[in-house]
């Protein structure tokens, strides 16, 4: 199973202009048609009975592995394995009363927010459009009571399975993100709209992270920027800062700021460096990307911009489809293909 801890992933866990007439070969793609599960639904309807052990198995039952991966991780059952049935049933029949007036906020707020389901239908046969061999697969929402675990992946069972955190994406205005200290970046990537973007983002870095060698910056910034590429392409109707929680205020001064930033990494020598310390900072979630020559009130992620700018000059240059952009694990070779180089 993979995570994709947004408030946690510092070490690394979030595209310009349109296109021109067509950068790869794009057809006319089918609803992806997902099937969707609301493990929250069956948690919701336990709060009007006292919870028993059956009620548990029942869940299991149910909802598989998700389950199983929820209740080990989320409810952290690891402490309470060694006690009876009973005991356990009890602690999750409190859990399950204490959260009632949260699952009930989530049942108002979907209610209403529905766009994103169309959305991820539309954009995952897209996605199935430019990489024909990308599975269909079930979607979970679940409630991780803000553990930050906001969507992941799995693939252990032979069929592919997205889940996303639905407290998660309750937008900048929900109150218990401040309350619970939420670090204020997150409000980047709360809006429901986000979930397609997230569920596609974390499952593509599942999926081809393996593939590449990721030893050096350019390694880094060119696979990410092959994600933010084609997240551009299978979303054509988002603008692309939208989908990765920038302002277009934002984009725009990354897209005037790149030639002092592309300087920055070749004045550092931090390009081709193998030092992931020395780089990391440009790939970190925030707010801002701090040092010395960055240019001030610099957006988060320049490395990530960086790359996805290279990967849209290869495209165009080299006249490859995203499944052959995929496959080309040569970061170098991306690189001087592309002719990229905004310091001129």
């Amino acid at each position: 199973m993979q995570k994709n801890n947004i408030l946690n992933r510092w070490s690394l866990f979030f595209i310009i202009a349109v296109l021109g007439l067509s950068i790869s070969c794009k057809q006319n793609a089918k609803k992806a048609d997902l099937k969707y599960v609301d493990m929250v639904d069956g948690l919701e309807k336990l709060t009007t009975k006292r919870c028993m052990s059956s009620d548990i198995y029942m869940l299991k039952k149910q909802y598989g592995r998700v389950f199983d991966v929820w209740f080990t991780e989320i409810m952290d059952y690891q402490r309470y394995k060694m006690y009876p049935d009973s005991i356990v049933a009890d602690y999750f029949n409190y859990w399950i009363q204490s959260n009632k007036p949260m699952f009930k906020a989530l049942d108002a707020h979907y209610a209403i927010h529905t766009q994103w389901k169309e959305d991820l239908n539309d954009a995952w046969g897209n996605l199935q459009t430019q990489l024909p061999k990308t599975p269909t697969p079930i979607v979970y929402g679940y409630f991780s009571q803000f553990s930050n675990y906001n969507t992941f992946v799995d693939t252990s069972k032979g069929q592919l399975i997205l889940g996303f955190s639905k407290e998660m994406f309750m937008n900048d205005t929900f109150p218990l993100y401040d309350m619970l200290e939420v670090p204020d970046f997150y409000n980047r990537y709360n809006s429901p709209s986000q979930i397609p973007t997230m569920l596609i983002w974390n499952y593509l870095k599942s999926k081809f992270e393996p593939e590449h060698s990721l030893k050096t910056m350019i390694d880094q910034a060119v696979f990410e920027g092959k994600i933010w590429s084609l997240l551009q392409n299978i979303h054509p109707d988002l603008e692309i800062y939208d989908q990765l929680g920038y302002t277009k205020q934002e984009w725009n001064m990354m897209t005037l700021d790149q030639g002092q930033i592309w300087r920055h990494l070749l004045e550092t020598k931090n390009l081709f460096s193998s030092d992931f310390n020395a780089y990391k900072r440009y790939f970190i979630y925030g707010n801002k990307t701090f040092g010395a020559g960055i240019p001030p009130e610099c957006p988060p992620m320049i490395g990530t911009f960086i790359g996805y700018q290279i990967v849209q000059s290869y495209l165009k240059e080299s006249g490859a489809t995203y499944e052959e952009l995929f496959n080309e694990h040569d970061a170098s070779k991306i690189l001087r293909v592309s002719g990229y180089n905004p310091a001129k």
